[in-house]
């Protein structure tokens, strides 16, 4: 049925067409000045993007497969030698270890890490230290490969590779110290060349939980310049660092006497945040409490 005629012999509805069309324009106009704006990025999102990129050069530049773009099959995805990337997935951390040529091929379990620890309690560990002795427990359960590792190594389980550039297995952590210590927040250590770059030659996932929050002091946690880049170093937080959240591994809780150890430690703290005396692990020990 034809509408009704409007003045001039025109449908009714045919005048306000393009007023209706007007006020969707300035409808649609509104709306995309309403564009969201996201926050400017973190200054660690930054600098991982820009590891991220210079990753990707350096490979391109030695005619290794772009991961970016999907790899191919021009060789392999990882060879000796290789810089860990920033954010691989399980098996690329398994397929880096193993062409870095780590005998567990990126795979060390706790019960390999375990063997042979007398006791069936809860799991510890104690940092023997001039300054007193650092005394945390270890969260298997949120964290089991994470605790394998620190674990494994601290016992002399898990192999790294030396200086030298050789597997070995020995306690990792005896006669390393912190390194890097900052009043209020933090101390790291974990490295044996004392210098914040040292790592054991593969790398490990990360593994957060919804329930470890950075959200109180002593807090035990992997140290990492990005996703999936974590190794050997540690931190023990001390002051609620929540925007390490979902960006660093929380493996272990330290005791209120424990954090008393390590504010006395970053209070050793000066030039570029390291030590004025050395902060030295003579003994890491792993123990069951019960």
């Amino acid at each position: 049925m034809a509408g009704r005629a409007g003045r001039g012999g025109k449908p009714a509805g045919a005048a306000a067409r393009p007023l209706a069309r007007a006020g969707l324009a300035a409808a649609a106009a509104a709306v995309a000045g309403c564009v969201f704006v996201p926050p400017p990025p973190l200054p660690e999102e930054i600098a991982a993007k820009q590891a991220e990129e210079k990753q990707r050069l350096e490979r391109l530049r030695a005619g290794k497969p772009d991961a970016k773009a999907g790899g191919g099959n021009e060789g392999p995805r990882f060879v000796a030698g290789d810089e860990p990337e920033i954010g691989m997935s399980e098996d690329e951390v398994r397929q880096y270890a193993t062409a870095q040529g780590d005998p567990e091929h990126g795979d060390f379990t706790l019960e390999e890490a375990l063997a042979g620890l007398p006791g069936s309690g809860a799991l510890w560990v104690r940092m023997h230290l001039e300054a007193g002795t650092i005394e945390c427990e270890l969260l298997p359960e949120q964290a089991p490969r994470t605790v394998a590792n620190f674990v494994g190594l601290a016992r002399g389980k898990r192999p790294f590779k030396d200086a030298e550039g050789a597997w070995v297995t020995r306690p990792y952590y005896d006669g390393t110290g912190f390194h890097r210590v900052i009043e209020g927040f933090m101390i790291q250590g974990g490295d044996p060349s004392g210098t914040g770059t040292g790592n054991t030659g593969y790398v490990i996932v990360d593994e957060f939980s919804p329930v470890l929050r950075h959200d109180r002091p002593g807090m035990l946690s992997m140290a990492n310049r990005g996703l999936t880049t974590g190794s050997s170093q540690f931190f023990v937080t001390l002051a609620p660092t929540p925007h390490l959240d979902d960006r660093h591994t929380i493996f272990g809780r330290c005791t209120d006497a424990s954090v008393g150890v390590a504010e006395r430690i970053a209070e050793t703290g000066g030039p570029d945040d390291r030590p004025r005396t050395p902060q030295t692990i003579t003994k890491m020990e792993i123990v069951r409490s019960g």
